[in-house]
């Protein structure tokens, strides 16, 4: 996949911008302040639906402005793609591929891929479990369609399910009131297993292809990524997709089940894919408490290397790479391996 062309229009600092990028390497040259990282900042948000640095859409507009419109033009092996997205402060964002309105933020992921490295990054191993939550259900979402509808089935559901928790409490000493949570139960566990396999299976070949990033990047010491679900899974891991989802929907329920009266004490669903984690070790010790930054560092931008080789092997062309402040981010020997990967000849801005 390639990004053609970028056109902004009262973006952040620009009131008009119209950019024809290069297959390679695209370098973006000037002065601190004069918007390079709001040029990154509008291809991810083209790709992405969302930018990486504020999740309030207004603050994209320029100062002094109502709205906000960027278009971009992807070239892609299954026919091109014109990717718009607006936003006004009376209505909103608004996302149009091909002239076709999305109604949704789920239904626009994975249209475009891109990966993106830059300073926030060290959130993902230094931040709360929800950082690599979104850092996998983006990923997932962005070459699984079938994750992504389970994804949104699931948090339909859970919303549903600690409405009842929280309002139909005066209905749990009754039998209705079991037997209606009992529905939502089976409802959760159904979806939410399938969700739980599907990150089990990816963190497992993203930990294999990290592992062996990192291996290039640095010589010391070998990275692992772990999932970590809500309640203990064992060994219950299998090649048999199928079988697996069975196995996990049955640990999953057993869970709900002992939890019952604590969350219905609390008004809210205590186990399931929302309380996932993952977790970063060096030769099994955990990254977030006993690794330098500069291992951290070294961690993340292997995680970003596997994320390219991901979405290669998964769609079968190449991510876009967005490298914000990366002279800051690297030192030389970590700069000089993304630039041998880069020449292999991932476009990048």
């Amino acid at each position: 996949m390639l990004l053609e062309r970028l056109r902004l229009r009262n973006f952040r600092n620009y009131a008009s911008l119209d950019i024809d990028l290069f297959p390679g390497k695209n370098v973006l040259l000037g002065d601190n302040g004069q918007g390079k990282t709001n040029i990154i900042e509008a291809i991810c948000l083209c790709g992405t639906g969302k930018s990486y640095r504020t999740s309030r859409d207004i603050e994209l507009i320029k100062w002094g402005e109502s709205t906000f419109y960027t278009a971009s033009r992807f070239l892609r092996k299954n026919g091109d793609l014109l990717v718009e997205v607006a936003c006004s402060q009376e209505r909103g964002k608004r996302i149009r591929l091909n002239g076709v309105h999305q109604d949704t933020a789920i239904e626009y992921i994975g249209a475009a891929n891109v990966v993106i490295f830059g300073p926030d990054d060290l959130r993902i191993i230094k931040g709360g479990p929800g950082e690599r939550r979104r850092f996998l259900d983006l990923e997932i979402s962005a070459v699984h369609e079938g994750y992504r509808k389970d994804l949104a089935k699931y948090r339909r559901i859970l919303t549903q399910r600690n409405t009842f928790l929280k309002d139909g409490r005066h209905l749990m000493s009754s039998r209705r009131g079991t037997a209606a949570l009992d529905v939502w139960d089976e409802q959760l566990v159904s979806v939410g297993a399938r969700v739980m396999v599907k990150r089990a299976q990816v963190i497992e070949e993203l930990s294999r292809l990290a592992q062996a990033a990192y291996k290039e990047i640095s010589s010391r010491g070998i990275l692992e990524l772990t999932y970590r679900p809500s309640f203990s899974a064992g060994d219950v891991y299998d090649t048999d997709e199928g079988l697996m989802i069975k196995e996990w929907s049955v640990l999953f329920h057993r869970e709900l089940q002992r939890l019952r009266q604590a969350e219905i004490m609390r008004g809210v669903t205590l186990s399931g894919p929302h309380r996932d984690d993952m977790t970063f070790t060096l030769d099994g010790v955990d990254m977030r408490v006993f690794s330098s930054q500069g291992q951290q560092r070294a961690a993340v931008l292997a995680l970003r290397l596997a994320e390219l080789d991901f979405v290669r092997n998964e769609m079968g062309e190449d991510a876009i790479l967005l490298l914000d402040d990366v002279s800051s981010e690297l030192d030389p020997s970590k700069r000089a391996h993304l630039w041998k990967y880069i020449d292999r000849g991932i476009q990048t801005v």
